[in-house]
């Protein structure tokens, strides 16, 4: 199952301080930011430990600010526990992520130049807020039209640059922990799965040495808002028969895969989820569109609707896709017996609001969506009905009689990773022992 696809390889990634070594190989230590006392060992292969850990980050443009601050208290909870060096990375054997969750996943799986550690959660919300009005400048919606008669509605020059300058050179097959990244080829008309995560031992030969921008920056093409991302990858041929090169033309995976959960999923008995959405709308209380509206619509209307600001057919394909994979995994998990494995943290939003658009990077808005992802850690746990398909409260509560919040049950997640990592290190540390005492043998 897990226990191989992580053992198999044998990586190395370099920088001014030192060099981690990944997969069976020698593990070396990482120099921390700003404490340069504290050595921090990767997190070892899950055939060491008890699960595989998987974290999943929804596509949604300027609406990552709500993650961002999930992430940001998944993590303090993590340095409560383990000291301030933690970070989402040394946690999760892989991170699974769409358009705008692979710039967080590139943020929290790339070292900072000169140091061999990633960004804070904290300050990935930050570096939101000050690149969002960037990547998303405001413009009138007759300006927005306009441009998107003539091509796409912005500029991608500054998101590619931002995201080359955060990931350097580094390849996809040598981040700090393993990605997973769905895009869409639209030379072939398929959704493509990017990945150095190799499930089973599986050789994913044909995607393992693509750069991580050109990844991040494929991914997040979103259809009418940037340009599709061309790119030539290197792979391994197989079998010994040496190089070949692969051909990329991507589109955001938002539209295959806007919730890239079930993507990284292999043995669900095995797994430890937690997923998080980049809001969507409260199900009892959707009425975005209506039918007799819509069959007024040509294909302009479909793509950019003037009135409310958004983009209709962008809307359909994230928010189904959003819904489809929290359902089916739900409900896949619940027939295991093993549903507690997985934690869907989703904000619900009332349509009226309209606050949800991927492109509204006004101080006002991002404000709003950092305060959505607040008040999200305050509400209570949610989870698929088995007889609805839909969101609701568990009405579990705590020892105390309190309700059980999403903020306590990342509490509670941090604890399980904060454990597997540790009996993991534990064993690698007995593993490198006998492997020694061999040695001397021999």
């Amino acid at each position: 199952m897990g226990s191989k696809w992580l053992a198999r390889g044998r990586q190395a990634w370099t920088t001014a301080i030192g060099a981690v070594w990944l997969g069976r190989g020698k593990q070396t230590m990482a120099r921390s930011t700003g404490d340069a006392e504290l050595l921090t060992p990767r997190l070892p292969p899950p055939r060491l430990g008890e699960r595989i850990t998987v974290l999943s980050i929804d596509g949604g443009g300027i609406r990552g600010l709500i993650p961002s601050v999930v992430l940001a208290s998944l993590e303090q909870e993590l340095q409560n526990l383990d000291g301030k060096n933690a970070r989402i990375a040394d946690y999760f054997d892989v991170i699974a992520v769409t358009s705008t969750g692979a710039l967080i996943a590139a943020m929290l799986v790339t070292p900072v130049k000169g140091t061999n550690r990633p960004r804070s959660a904290e300050e990935i919300k930050n570096l939101y807020l000050e690149i969002g009005p960037k990547i998303f400048p405001p413009m009138s919606p007759a300006r927005k039209l306009a441009r998107m008669l003539r091509g796409p509605i912005y500029d991608h020059k500054f998101l590619h640059e931002k995201i080359r300058d955060i990931t350097s050179d580094l390849r996809l097959d040598q981040t700090l922990t393993k990605i997973l990244v769905p895009a869409f080829d639209v030379r072939r008309l398929f959704p493509r799965i990017l990945s150095s995560y190799k499930p089973h031992g599986e050789e994913r030969a044909h995607d393992r040495k693509p750069k991580l921008s050109d990844v991040c920056i494929g991914s997040s093409a979103a259809p009418t808002l940037f340009k599709a991302h061309h790119f030539d990858g290197l792979r391994d041929g197989g079998g010994g028969h040496g190089t070949a090169w692969a051909k990329f033309h991507l589109i955001d995976g938002g539209v295959s895969a806007n919730n890239p959960t079930m993507s990284a999923y292999v043995d669900f008995t095995k797994f430890n989820v937690i997923s998080i959405g980049t809001g969507t709308f409260k199900e009892a209380e959707t009425e975005m569109y209506t039918a007799e509206e819509c069959a007024k619509w040509g294909g302009i209307h479909w793509i950019y609707d003037w009135w409310r600001n958004r983009h209709p057919i962008v809307d359909v394909l994230t928010h189904s896709s959003d819904f489809l994979v929290d359902r089916d995994v739900s409900m896949l998990l619940y027939s295991l017996g093993c549903d507690k494995n997985y934690l869907r943290i989703q904000a619900m939003v009332d349509p009226s609001e309209n606050i949800l658009s991927m492109d509204d990077a006004t101080k006002e808005n991002m404000d709003e969506l950092i305060k959505i992802g607040r008040d999200l850690l305050r509400e209570p746990v949610t989870r698929v009905s088995k007889i609805t398909a839909m969101h609701e409260d568990t009405h579990e509560t705590d020892a105390n009689g309190r309700p059980v919040t999403n903020r306590t049950e990342l509490k509670d997640y941090a604890e399980i990773l904060s454990k597997e990592r540790k009996l993991r290190l534990e064993k690698k540390e007995e593993e490198d022992a006998r492997q020694a005492a061999k040695g001397k043998e021999a």
